[in-house]
Formats: structure tokens, sequence, C-alpha cells
């Protein structure tokens, strides 16, 4: 029989919840004073300074729900925020409505403070620890973060001087493919891993896509790189047939070099060093997230590279990536994503 699921402790409570000031000494007050106060900052009502000045500042020419320009002002929530009103369907709206930040509960401000940790290679588990929230809230909102930022790097063009080069980074231990004798394979075979394309020119611009299962070829390099990369550029990169077809259909100069020879140069004279070390970055990144579901590989790339793409400003990309979720047509309800990943 199976046994009763464990409750999960909230993070606003200490050991102390139950008893009165007179039945804890000095130290256990201070404790669970300090940690009630930081838990009270931490879960703010959605009405501080600036929140409803940064929705209003987000106007509305349609609605979100049919598309209709057919609108009316209704004034203000009770929060200062914005309302409109569908002559057409009738739905009520905010400016907020249709967005990542519909219906939420906790403000803008928390998620500004969860990039900027992000971004600094903060782990989840860390960043929910420090934050005091429930294990299930970082990573719902780092599945509405991945929303954000889908398909941001469809744009990408690198020109000029362009490296290439490819990541293997291991699937998850329980989804390790076996010997046929049950055996776990050994660590040296590329089909236990997912090949990362990563690519960089001198202009700053770097890209990270996933080429699927297993060592590259020409067609997963084409599929990576084939439209991100300006014909006519100069690709350096080692020795690894599957560029051979992305250098001849766009026409590029190609600088080759053996991957085993340069390895043992100094930084300073690899002609791959800007690559390589995008792809050491690129491990450590990932591996600060170690627990992280492949699947959602290329949310966690998308965010590696707004990481690494200008501005270099930590919080001019938090203030990129806002706007973006305004901008953005998408939503994601706590109850919808955890029915999908049950925690």
């Amino acid at each position: 029989m199976r046994g009763k699921k464990r409750r999960l402790t909230a993070p606003s409570t200490t050991p102390w919840d139950q008893k009165s000031e007179r039945e804890i000494g000095p130290a256990e007050a201070i404790v669970r004073a300090c940690h009630r106060n930081m838990y009270r900052y931490r879960h703010a009502p959605a009405s501080l300074d600036g929140e409803a000045e940064f929705f209003n500042a987000y106007t509305r020419d349609a609605c979100p729900g049919c598309a209709s320009p057919k609108i009316q002002s209704k004034g203000y929530d009770k929060n200062g925020m914005r309302r409109w009103r569908c002559r057409s369907c009738g739905k009520s709206f905010s400016p907020a409505t249709g967005t990542v930040f519909e219906n939420h509960k906790l403000p803008v401000a928390d998620w500004t403070e969860f990039l900027l940790e992000l971004f600094s290679f903060e782990s989840i588990n860390g960043i929910t620890r420090a934050n005091r929230r429930s294990t299930t809230t970082v990573p719902y909102w780092v599945a509405k973060l991945f929303a954000v930022l889908e398909n941001i790097q469809d744009g990408v063009m690198l020109s000029g001087t362009v490296q290439i080069d490819e990541k293997l980074y291991p699937l998850a231990a329980k989804n390790q493919p076996l010997m046929p004798d049950g055996s776990k394979m050994p660590g040296g075979f590329s089909r236990s891993k997912i090949c990362i394309g990563v690519g960089c020119d001198r202009r700053g611009s770097s890209l990270f896509v996933r080429e699927g299962l297993g060592k590259t070829s020409g067609a997963k390099t084409m599929a990576a790189f084939g439209s991100r990369i300006a014909p006519g550029s100069k690709l350096i990169h080692d020795m690894e047939n599957g560029h051979n077809m992305l250098v001849r259909e766009l026409d590029l100069v190609s600088e080759v070099y053996n991957s085993k020879a340069i390895c043992k140069l100094p930084d300073e004279e690899n002609p791959l060093r800007e690559v390589n070390r995008l792809c050491f970055l690129l491990e450590l990144f990932l591996n600060s997230h170690s627990g992280f579901d492949r699947d959602d590989l290329d949310g966690w790339l998308d965010l590696f590279w707004v990481i690494m793409n200008p501005p270099t400003n930590k919080m001019k990309k938090v203030a990129f990536v806002l706007d973006r979720a305004m901008h953005n047509s998408k939503t994601l309800s706590y109850r919808e994503f955890y029915k999908k990943k049950p925690s």
C-alpha cells in the first residue's frame, strides 16, 4: 500500500510558531521575528510603489481575448491598475492580461530580484532558500521565464569572423542508455549526451542551439547554424567533418585547426579561445542547475543567451526581459504548469 504523501512545510513556518513569547528563549525569539519579517517583506502585496505605474505604462489598443479594437476604459482597480472592457466580447482586462503576469499575486519587484539572481548563476535551490519561497514557486517562475524567452535566438545572425564548436552534455541519470547486458554505457559514448552547438563572432554575438543526441553531423550543423551565419563569413573551427557541409553551402572561408593540438596552447594563442570559453561557461551554468529536466534544455539555452549577450549590465538585462514579457502574449497558470509537471 502506498504511504501517505508527505506534506511540504510552508516557507513561512518556524519551529516556534505554536509557542508564546514566555515559552521560548531570547535567541529563538529573535530568529523567529527576523524570519517572519523577511517573509512578509518577500511576500508584500502587489500594490507596492511603482507596480501600478509599471503596468499602466503599457497601454492596450485591442482586446487580448478576441483582438477587437473596440475597447473602452473602465478606470482603475483597487491597486491603481488600469482596466478596459471589450465592447465585442464583453471581457474586462488590465495591462497584465494575456501576459505571464496575469493574475499574479507577487510584485514585479520580486521577479526583478529573481532575474538578477538567475543572471548571476545562482541555482534554483539557492534562490528558493535565500528568498524564503516555496519549493514549487521558483520552478514555476522559471517556466514562465522560458515562455517569455522562447524563440529569442531566432533572429541571431553571426557574421564576419565566426567561431563554432560543439558541447556534449550528459542526459539525466534516469535517461542514460544501457548496454545490451543492462550495464551502464561507458562515458565516452556520445549517444548518452546531448550535442549543443555553440557559435560566436567578434562583434560580441553568440548562439547556443540544441543539435540532438550524440555527435554532430552535416545535417545537424546545417540545422543549427545554416540560417544563423551570414554567407561568405570566415569560419574558424576544428576538424569536425560535420562542418564541411556548412562551409560549402554558405560559401564560408574556412580556417580549420586540429583541436587536439591547439588545446595544448596558452589561451591567448588558441584560435578558438572565444568559443571554448563559451563552452566552458555553458557547462558551469548547466551544472549549477544539474537537476534540470533535459526537456527544458532549450529554455536554459535561451536564458544563457540572455546572460552572455549585450547588454552587459544585469539590470539592463532584467529591464529587457520585463519589457519582452509585457509585449509577449503568453500566459502560464500555476495549476496548468503543475498539471503538466507534478511536483
